[in-house]
């Protein structure tokens, strides 16, 4: 019998060596032809040895690492905190694929630069008279329209194409 003072998951451990000691006389007959040789016994004590260390830790608890639980319910959280919405970036339309840029494609090489020779004898284009429709052109056909009270007109393929029949035919 152990002492009270012996710890409890050893009294087990005692009690489990115990009942295998028993268990092994009973199987091995005391006969004199299972008689082991040395190397034979050296084995069954190397197995017996670590049988007895691997039931020592699972009972002692050294096996796995304890974790601590800790509940849900007081685990403290940060609170959360978003970030503040930002702005979509701006949207940028090239000039030509606006509706005056597309009424300007539609006219022939000739008939775009007299647009752009016109604008500039009217002093609303600075650049080359090439026939092509970039910022330049864009910017002095937005100049003339508001000087004739058009502005609104270069929103629309329809409107682009009265000013720029009105710098290119008639009535400037």
């Amino acid at each position: 019998m152990l002492p009270a003072s012996f710890p409890r998951p050893y009294r087990r451990l005692h009690s489990h060596v115990i009942a295998a000691m028993t268990a092994l006389a009973i199987a091995m007959p005391a006969a004199p032809a299972f008689a082991l040789n040395q190397r034979e016994r050296d084995v069954l004590k190397g197995v017996a040895g670590v049988l007895l260390f691997q039931e020592l830790l699972r009972h002692t608890g050294k096996a796995q690492p304890q974790r601590d639980y800790v509940p849900r319910d007081n685990i403290k959280r940060p609170p959360v905190v978003h970030p503040p919405p930002q702005a979509a970036p701006p949207h940028y339309v090239s000039v030509s694929r606006t509706p005056a840029g597309y009424a300007f494609a539609s006219y022939s090489a000739s008939e775009r630069r007299a647009i752009q020779r016109s604008l500039a004898r009217l002093g609303y284009y600075h650049g080359y008279i090439d026939g092509a429709f970039g910022r330049g052109t864009y910017t002095a056909t937005l100049g003339y329209a508001r000087a004739i009270r058009a502005e609104g007109s270069l929103h629309t393929q329809a409107g682009a194409y009265g000013i720029y029949d009105r710098l290119l035919y008639g009535a400037h």
